[in-house]
This record gives structure tokens, C-alpha cells and sequence, in this order.
């Protein structure tokens, strides 16, 4: 599989995230909820099992405690490690159960961890590298948490601002003023 039928595997699967919240068939309770949504529907649009890791290493990456979220690629028996095509990350903001504070070190944690560890991916996989930010906060603006205000900046667009300088596809789940989840790539 190439990086781009992978990609169009992960926005399918995306929007479909979005359409069963949508009907209130599905309620992700916390961020592994998301993950193991999208590796099913990853499998059910056509990727292959055989290349579909969850919270795995991908090779050329140091440290074996460094794994990643969804890893599409193939695997390297002799190294323990996923050749990949594409690498997600995955960041949650749910409605229910978080304090102002737990969202914040979450926000934080996008920017120190998320995008720091797809920036060394660079030279391993130049495109294919994917942050996901699942927001399901309902905010008066009705555009959820990343709509907020950080270090005098809109969240979204210093996560925009830092995905674009890396190389980094931003892809945005996010409520709309009608309270339905919609899908935006930003970068």
C-alpha cells in the first residue's frame, strides 16, 4: 500500500468517525476509544490487516518506548518495527470528565510529544505524517476546545503554524454550531 491510498483509507475513516457520533451510535469515552474506532474502520474501508499496527514502533526511530498511535506500513520482523507509509497521532478532547487544567496539559502535550515525535519522522517518512486532534468540546462558540485562546494565539492555529513548518497533515474533528462532529484538514 502507498501513502496516499493510505491517507484516503484514513480520511474515509475520519468522516465515518464523525458520521456514527452524528447518530448517536457512537460515544467515545477516551482517546483509545477514537484509535480503536478508526482501526476498525480502517479495516472495514480496505486496509489490509497485514499492514495495520496500533500503538506500535516505527523502524529508524530510537528508543523502543517511543510508539505511535495508528501505524499503516509493513512490518520488520528482524527489528520489531513497522516500515510505514503513514503514522498517526491521536489527541482527544472530550466532552465529559476533564478539568480546564487536564485539557490544557493535553493541548500541551499535542505540541511537546505529538508533533515533536512526527517531526522525527521526517526522515524516515516524508509525507504520511498525521496529528489528529478528536475535539468533541461543545463550546458556547460551538466550535470546540481548539477554538480557544493559547499564549494569546487561537489553539488551532498554533497547531496549524507548527504542523505546516514540519510537514505535518492536521486533520481537526470538531463540533459545528448544529452540535454535529465535521472532519476539517487544516494543513
Amino acid at each position: 500500500m502507498d501513502t496516499s491510498t493510505a491517507f484516503n483509507l484514513f480520511r474515509n475513516s475520519l468522516q465515518d468517525l464523525c458520521d456514527v457520533f452524528n447518530r448517536k451510535e457512537f460515544q467515545p469515552l477516551l482517546e483509545a476509544d477514537v484509535a480503536a474506532y478508526l482501526y476498525h474502520r480502517l479495516l472495514e474501508n480496505g486496509c489490509p490487516l497485514s499492514s495495520l499496527y496500533s500503538e506500535t514502533r516505527v523502524c529508524g526511530i530510537g528508543g523502543e518506548k517511543r510508539k505511535f498511535d495508528i501505524v499503516i506500513g509493513a512490518v520488520n520482523t528482524s527489528l520489531a518495527c513497522i516500515q510505514p507509509v503513514l503514522v498517526a497521532q491521536i489527541k482527544c478532547f472530550q466532552r465529559w470528565g476533564f478539568t480546564h487544567q487536564q485539557l490544557k496539559r493535553r493541548f500541551e502535550d499535542i505540541i511537546t510529544e505529538d508533533i515533536e515525535s512526527l517531526k522525527q519522522l521526517a526522515h524516515v517518512l516524508q509525507s504520511g505524517r498525521i496529528e489528529i486532534v478528536a475535539d468533541f468540546r461543545f463550546t458556547r462558540q460551538g466550535t470546540g476546545y481548539l477554538s480557544g485562546i493559547w499564549n494569546q494565539q487561537r489553539r488551532r492555529d498554533v497547531l496549524a503554524d507548527l504542523c505546516k513548518a514540519s510537514g505535518i497533515t492536521l486533520f481537526w474533528v470538531r463540533p459545528n454550531r448544529r452540535d454535529e462532529l465535521e472532519v476539517e484538514q487544516i494543513v
